[in-house]
């Protein structure tokens, strides 16, 4: 008899215990769909209506290829990147208010000067946007890199400097 009883509050408090789940389920959901509705309701900003709109949050400056060069590859040196072979592609598409200058670096380097190189690119020329990176290694103990990364520039357009 002692265990029946045991049984019967065992299966008393497992019941319990499942209604505070459901309950605590469903509170969880309708705060959910209360955030979501507020969401949508809330105004929404403008959207970009061009390209120029989008840059106006980020100054463009002028294009100046030798004074670009030399920031790029300086911030490199600055972190401790030693660059094997640098690209440059200047794209001038029809219509739009930038250029755009492609930068490919091929390096052999560590994971903190990766992240480091493009930390202070991020903060030092905000007009530059890493597009890819592709990193390897020749064996697994190795501790070099060989890892090549691609960049945007951005500048308004003007006179080729």
């Amino acid at each position: 008899m002692p265990g029946a009883v045991i049984g019967l509050l065992g299966a008393a408090g497992l019941l319990v215990l499942a209604s505070l789940s459901l309950a605590v389920a469903t509170h969880a959901a309708d705060t959910e769909q209360e955030a979501l509705r507020a969401l949508r309701q809330s105004p929404r900003p403008p959207a970009s209506a061009s390209p120029a709109a989008a840059s106006a949050a980020v100054p463009l400056p002028q294009f100046d290829s030798a004074d670009f060069a030399h920031r790029f590859l300086g911030t490199a040196r600055d972190v401790g990147l030693v660059t094997d072979e640098v690209g440059y592609t200047l794209e001038t598409p029809p219509g739009q208010p930038y250029w755009r200058y492609r930068i490919s670096l091929s390096v052999k380097t560590g994971y903190p000067q990766v992240r480091r190189f493009v930390a202070a690119l991020a903060s030092e020329m905000p007009f530059v946007a890493l597009d890819a990176i592709r990193c390897t290694r020749e064996n697994i103990g190795a501790s070099a890199l060989a890892c090549e990364l691609t960049f945007s520039a951005f500048f308004r357009r003007g006179e080729h400097g």
